[in-house]
C-alpha cells in the first residue's frame, strides 16, 4: 500500500523543492510542479487496480502515530475516495499546465507553485483520511494553504481581506468540525470513518450540538448561505487558483464531506431538516447574486455557490436517485465551471478586464474562447449532448419524487425549476454581455485569442463534459456507481444505465420550460436587473451577512484595543497579578466544586523536626529574596534557600538531586554576579499603604489557594485515583532503564519537553544577542555622525 503514501504526500514533497527550481527556472517552472499531480495519478492508477482486484471492497492503511494517544494517520480507499482523488489530481494537473500560459515572468513561481502543490496534497489527504483527526488536519491545512493562494497578491489590500475572510471563515468552522468529531468520537468511542460507517445506529447516539457542529464544518467550506460571503472576496485570487480551489476542490471538500457522513449520521432525526434548509437557501440566493455581479469572476462564483446549494440539497434528501444524481453532477459541474473560470482567466489576460460593462463582442476577436464557452455553460444549462443534460434529467427526476421530512418534498419540483431558469439565466448573461453584445465602455486592451497550449487545459475539461453525455458508460461503472455505493452504504457498487436520451417525460418537459423561461427572461434582462436592484436596495439595511462579519471584526481590531492596551502595557507587577490570579481563582473554582473539605489534608505524620525546620529556610529565604532592596542581599538569600532545598533532597535520601541542585544553585549564583556587574543600582519606586496592602492580600491569598490546591495533589487517595508520580516510578527502571527517577523524566519521560526548552533558551539567546548588536551598532553610527 505504498501507492496511497505516495498519492497523498509526493505532492508535499513537491511543494518543498518546487520553489528551489521554480525561481531558478522561471520557464519551465510548470515542469517541475507538474510532477505531483503526475505522481499522485500514477499512485491512483495502481491503488484502483488493487482495488478492483480486491473486489471493490474498501482497502485501508495504517501509520502509526501515537497509539497509546489513539492518534494515527489511516487512509480509506473505496469509490468516493478513489473518485475524488482522480477529480483532484486531475484537475491539478491541468491547472499547473494552464498556469504555465498564465503566469507572467515577473510572477514569484516558487510561492505559486509551492502553496499550489500544497494545497493538492491537502485536498488528497482530506478526501482519503479515515481517522476523524487526521481528516481534521488535512482539512485545515487546506485552509491555510488557500489562504497564502488567495493572497498570492499580497500588495492588493482586496487580496488581503479575501484571504483573511476566506481563513477565519473556514478554519473557523473546520475548529466546529473538530469539536464535533470529539463529541462523535466520546459518544460512540470509535474514531475511524471505515468503523463508523459500518456501526448501526450511530446516528441515535450522536448528540443535536456534535450534528451541528460537524454540519458547520462543511457548510463554511463549500459556501453555504450565511457563510457563503468568503467565496466572491476569494476571487481576488490568480485565476488558476479560482479554478482549482473554488470550482473543483476546496469548496467541494464540503461536499466530500456530507457524502462520507451521509452512511454515519443520514439517520439524524436533523440531518433533513437542517441540510435540505442550507442547501435551497443557499441555491437561491446564489443565483439571484449572480444576477447581480458584474465581474466575470464573481459571476462564477455566485454560480457555484448556487451550484454547491444544490448538491447539498440533493444529499439532504438522499436516498439512490439523489446521491447518484449529487455524484455525477459533481463530476460535470467540476469540468464545465473550472474550464470557464479557465476562459475568464484567458479573457482578463488578453483583454486586461473581467468588467463585463467593458466586455463586448469577443465572439469575433476570441471566437475558440467563445466556443469554449458556450459549451461549457451550456453544460451547466443542461443542454444536450453535453454531460449536464444527463445529470439536470436526473436532478429533475429526483426533485418530483424526492424523500425528505415533512411536506418539503410538495416544494422541492418547484424550487429545483426555480434554480434551474435561475441557473440557465445567470449562465446566458455571462456568454452575452462579453461575447454577444457590445460593450458600453472600452477594455484596455482590445483582445484576441490566445496560443493553443493557453487553451489546452479548458479544452480537455470541455471535451470530458461533452463525453460525459455522448458516452456516460466510460465512467458510470469505473467511478460513479462506487462512489455512490459508498456514499449510500459501502455496499457492492449499484448497477447503472445512464444514456442521453429517455424519452419525452416530466424531466424534458422540466427542461424544456427552463430553457424557455430563461431565454424570455434574458430579453427581459433590464426590467430583471431593475427587479434586482430594488430588492437589493431594501435588503441594504438589514445586517446581513457581511455586515456581521465586518462589524464583527471591527469590533475586535477597535473596540477592544484599548482594552488589549490597559491589559499589555509593559507593566510586570500587573502582568504577574493577572497572569498568577486568574489561574488561582480557577483552582478555588475547582476546589468549591470538588468540595475542599478537611478530608483533602495529607498526613503529617511522617514529617520530622529536621525537615520542618529546613522547609521553613527555605520559605523564609524565598520571603527574603523579595523583600531585600540590595540585589547582593536578594542573591544570598536566593543561594540560601537554594542550598537549603539541597539539605532537603539529602533527608528525603535522593543524592543525585542534591548533587545536581549545588551544581545548578553553584552555576546560577556565579551567573547572577556576573550579570550584577553590568546592571545598574536597582531603583525601588515608592508605594502607597493601598498599593502594599492590596499585594499582600494577593500573595496571601495565591499562597493559601497554591497550599491548599498542592494538598489536594498529594491526597489523590481520596478521590480513587493515581497520580503521574505513581507511573513514573513503577515504570522508569523496567521501560526507560533508570534507576533514578527524575533522571528519567528529564531526559526520557519530558525529552522532547527539555530538548525544546533548551531549543527556546537557545533561540531567545540569539535574539538578544542580535538585538543587542544591533542597538550597539546604531549607537556607534549615532555617535560616528
Amino acid at each position: 500500500m505504498n501507492s496511497i503514501r505516495f498519492a497523498v504526500f509526493i505532492p508535499f514533497a513537491v511543494a518543498v523543492a518546487v520553489p528551489y527550481f521554480a525561481n531558478r527556472y522561471r520557464k519551465i517552472a510548470a515542469w517541475f510542479a507538474i510532477a505531483a499531480p503526475v505522481g499522485s495519478l500514477w499512485a491512483l492508477i495502481q491503488l484502483y487496480g488493487d482495488w478492483n482486484a480486491a473486489g471493490r471492497k474498501a482497502i485501508l492503511h495504517t501509520i502509526a502515530w501515537a497509539p497509546s494517544a489513539n492518534l494515527e494517520v489511516s487512509f480509506l480507499v473505496d469509490g468516493l475516495s478513489l473518485m475524488w482523488g482522480f477529480l483532484v489530481a486531475g484537475i491539478g494537473f491541468l491547472i499547473v499546465l494552464y498556469s504555465h500560459w498564465y503566469l507572467h515572468e515577473h510572477e514569484d513561481m516558487g510561492r505559486y507553485y509551492g502553496w499550489l502543490i500544497a494545497f493538492m496534497g491537502s485536498m488528497m489527504g482530506v478526501v482519503f483520511s479515515d481517522h476523524l483527526i487526521t481528516l481534521f488536519i488535512f482539512w485545515e491545512l487546506t485552509s491555510v494553504t488557500s489562504f497564502f493562494l488567495i493572497g498570492y497578491w499580497s500588495d492588493r489590500p482586496a487580496a488581503v481581506y479575501g484571504s483573511q475572510k476566506a481563513l477565519l471563515i473556514t478554519g473557523g468552522g473546520g475548529l466546529a468540525m473538530l469539536a464535533g468529531f470529539l463529541l462523535l468520537g466520546q459518544a460512540t468511542g470509535e474514531w475511524h470513518l471505515s468503523r463508523l460507517i459500518a456501526m448501526p445506529g450511530v446516528a441515535e447516539k450522536v448528540s443535536l450540538a456534535a450534528f451541528v457542529l460537524i454540519i458547520m464544518g462543511a457548510a463554511t467550506k463549500s459556501a453555504q448561505w450565511p457563510f457563503h460571503i468568503w467565496l466572491p472576496n476569494a476571487m481576488e485570487a490568480p485565476t488558476p487558483i479560482s479554478a482549482f480551489l473554488h470550482s473543483a476542490t476546496m469548496v467541494k471538500a464540503g461536499i466530500y464531506l456530507l457524502s462520507r457522513f451521509y452512511p454515519i449520521l443520514g439517520d439524524h432525526p436533523a440531518w433533513g431538516y437542517i441540510v435540505i434548509g442550507l442547501g435551497m437557501t443557499t441555491m437561491i440566493a446564489g443565483g439571484l447574486l449572480s444576477l447581480r455581479a458584474f465581474d466575470l469572476k464573481a459571476i462564477l462564483a455566485y454560480g457555484t455557490i448556487s451550484q454547491l446549494g444544490l448538491l447539498v440539497t440533493l444529499l439532504g434528501f438522499g436516498g439512490k436517485e439523489a446521491i447518484i444524481g449529487a455524484t455525477l453532477h459533481l463530476y460535470n459541474h467540476a469540468a464545465a465551471k473550472a474550464a470557464m473560470f479557465m476562459v475568464v482567466g484567458i479573457i482578463d489576460h488578453e483583454t486586461g478586464t473581467r468588467d463585463i460593462r467593458l466586455l463586448g463582442h469577443l465572439a469575433r476577436k476570441m471566437p475558440r474562447c467563445h466556443i469554449l464557452a458556450v459549451l461549457a455553460a451550456i453544460s451547466l444549462i443542461g443542454i444536450p449532448p453535453m454531460g449536464g443534460f444527463i445529470t439536470k434529467e436526473m436532478l429533475y427526476g429526483v426533485s418530483i419524487h424526492p424523500g425528505g421530512p415533512g411536506n418539503w418534498a410538495a416544494f422541492w419540483p418547484w424550487l429545483t425549476l426555480c434554480a434551474g431558469i435561475i441557473t440557465a439565466l445567470y449562465h446566458l448573461r455571462f456568454l452575452g454581455a462579453p461575447f454577444w453584445t457590445p460593450a458600453e465602455g472600452e477594455s484596455p486592451k482590445p483582445g484576441h485569442d490566445p496560443s493553443p497550449g493557453f487553451l489546452a487545459a479548458p479544452a480537455i475539461l470541455v471535451v470530458l463534459a461533452i463525453a460525459f453525455g455522448v458516452a456516460p458508460w466510460l465512467i458510470q461503472d469505473a467511478i460513479i456507481a462506487p462512489a455512490a455505493s459508498a456514499t449510500l452504504s459501502g455496499g457492492p457498487p449499484l448497477a447503472l444505465h445512464l444514456v442521453l436520451w429517455h424519452g419525452v417525460n416530466q424531466p424534458l418537459v422540466m427542461t424544456i420550460i427552463t430553457v424557455a423561461a430563461s431565454l424570455f427572461l434574458y430579453w427581459k434582462l433590464d426590467a430583471v436587473s431593475k427587479f434586482l436592484d430594488a430588492a437589493a436596495e431594501l435588503w441594504k439595511s438589514a445586517p446581513g451577512p457581511n455586515k456581521i462579519y465586518d462589524g464583527t471584526l471591527f469590533i475586535l481590531k477597535e473596540r477592544t484595543w484599548p482594552l488589549l492596551l490597559s491589559l499589555q502595557d509593559g507593566n510586570l507587577r500587573r502582568y504577574m497579578r493577572w497572569s498568577m490570579t486568574i489561574p488561582a481563582l480557577l483552582l478555588l473554582t475547582a476546589g468549591l466544586w470538588m468540595s475542599w473539605g478537611p478530608g483533602i489534608w495529607p498526613s503529617f505524620g511522617g514529617v520530622t523536626v529536621l525537615g520542618a525546620s529546613v522547609c521553613i529556610l527555605i520559605s523564609i529565604s524565598a520571603v527574603a529574596t523579595a523583600l531585600f532592596p540590595r540585589r547582593l542581599s536578594a542573591l544570598l538569600a536566593l543561594g540560601t534557600a537554594g542550598y537549603a532545598i539541597v539539605g532537603l533532597y539529602v533527608i528525603l535520601k535522593a543524592p543525585d538531586l542534591a548533587l545536581t541542585q549545588i551544581m545548578i544553585e553553584s552555576a546560577t549564583v556565579i551567573l547572577f554576579l556576573l550579570a550584577f556587574w553590568y546592571l545598574p543600582e536597582i531603583k525601588i519606586a515608592p508605594r502607597t499603604a493601598g498599593r502594599k496592602t492590596r499585594d499582600w492580600a494577593i500573595a496571601i491569598f495565591l499562597g493559601a489557594i497554591s497550599t491548599a490546591g498542592m494538598a489536594l495533589a498529594m491526597n489523590t487517595r481520596h478521590y480513587n485515583f493515581g497520580t503521574v508520580a505513581d507511573y513514573f516510578m513503577r515504570t522508569s527502571k523496567p521501560v526507560a532503564g533508570f534507576r533514578n527517577v527524575v533522571n528519567a523524566i528529564i531526559v526520557d519521560y519530558r525529552g522532547y519537553d527539555t530538548l525544546g526548552e533548551i531549543t527556546v533558551l537557545v533561540i531567545s539567546g540569539i535574539a538578544i544577542f542580535a538585538i543587542l548588536r544591533i542597538v550597539g551598532t546604531m549607537q556607534h553610527d549615532e555617535g560616528g555622525h
